[in-house]
């Protein structure tokens, strides 16, 4: 099966030379610039309504260019804004003249993570393990199970299992290879032997003819998923599980999936008898964070949902975590 390459867009607006070297510089530090690029190309074409001379951004551009838009969610004309300062700064240091607005993101509301229950996780596999074959993603009904699966059982965020290839899954010892993760910290993260299993099953049915190279998550076009897709996918799959979704504010999430990982298993520690002083900066370098206190959230969040195991929970903050005045911020999504 032919793999098809998805092209960077055209730039032929005011701005496309200092574009394509902009792109070019990112990727050379390391970065996709995947998506962002049509971001950055939609920005050079909105510039052919101003007079651009000497590549400056203007103070009435950058106000204009941040100014929100008819069903645009907060999220996204943050990351526009983000970027048009990002490239002002790359400007900037090139010697171009350039207005830099002190923008200030604030949220209004903050996300309140939806925790699954036992049954819940049960309905959500049954749904996804029960999708039929379609002729519009012919796939869909392998991938999806291993998708859910990997999210859930390793507590993964949806861009590191979006970008997994064959070479980063070692399907004899269980172990994944994770490069495309946040702060583009690599990490390698044990399965458990049934998903491991599951890994080899679904290898031998999809992958037999693939190089290393092969995206181990492919639509029928033989690329990688975009986290839109599943993000639909996800909502309707809630449905069909009977869990209500109150919206993207209220969820649940996709990226809940991962939250619920996070404090089953420090619910199941908990009962276990488990010293979570030795094993919390296990479960930081699994889950992929920077450092233990940002697992801390996880902790207080078990001890939010599961009232029963409240108390030794609270006794563990205490001595692992000194206080720093309020709570920790929720990590982003990606």
């Amino acid at each position: 099966m032919s793999k098809r390459i998805r092209k960077d867009p055209k730039f032929d607006g005011p701005f496309a030379p200092m574009c394509i070297e902009y792109i070019r510089f990112k990727r050379l530090q390391g970065y996709s610039f995947d998506g962002q690029i049509y971001i950055l190309h939609s920005f050079d074409n909105f510039c052919k309504n101003y007079d651009i001379k000497d590549y400056e951004i203007t103070e009435k551009l950058a106000f204009d260019w941040s100014m929100s838009r008819n069903g645009e969610g907060e999220t996204y004309r943050c990351s526009r804004i983000a970027l048009m300062r990002q490239f002002s700064i790359f400007l900037s240091e090139r010697g171009f003249k350039t207005f830099m607005q002190p923008f200030v993101f604030r949220k209004d509301k903050i996300h309140t993570p939806y925790i699954f229950n036992k049954d819940e996780i049960k309905r959500i596999f049954q749904v996804v393990d029960n999708m039929e074959y379609s002729q519009k993603s012919i796939y869909q009904h392998k991938v999806y199970p291993m998708i859910y699966r990997m999210l859930y059982a390793c507590g993964f965020r949806i861009n590191e299992v979006l970008g997994l290839k064959l070479k980063d899954i070692d399907l004899n010892s269980g172990i994944v290879h994770l490069t495309q993760t946040k702060k583009n910290i690599e990490r390698l993260v044990p399965m458990s032997d049934s998903l491991t299993k599951y890994c080899q099953s679904y290898s031998m049915e999809l992958h037999k003819d693939h190089d290393e190279e092969f995206p181990f998550i492919f639509t029928m076009h033989s690329e990688h998923y975009g986290v839109s897709a599943i993000e639909r996918n996800f909502r309707d799959v809630m449905w069909k599980a009977g869990i209500p979704y109150g919206g993207k504010l209220y969820g649940p999430r996709l990226h809940d999936l991962r939250h619920s990982f996070a404090c089953h298993t420090l619910y199941r520690w908990v009962k276990n008898n488990e010293n979570l002083l030795t094993l919390l900066p296990i479960l930081s370098k699994y889950l992929g964070h920077s450092g233990v206190m940002s697992t801390q959230w996880y902790l207080r969040l078990t001890a939010e949902f599961y009232p029963d195991v409240t108390e030794k929970v609270n006794s563990y903050t205490g001595c692992v975590f000194p206080e720093v005045g309020g709570d920790l911020i929720e990590e982003k999504t990606y």
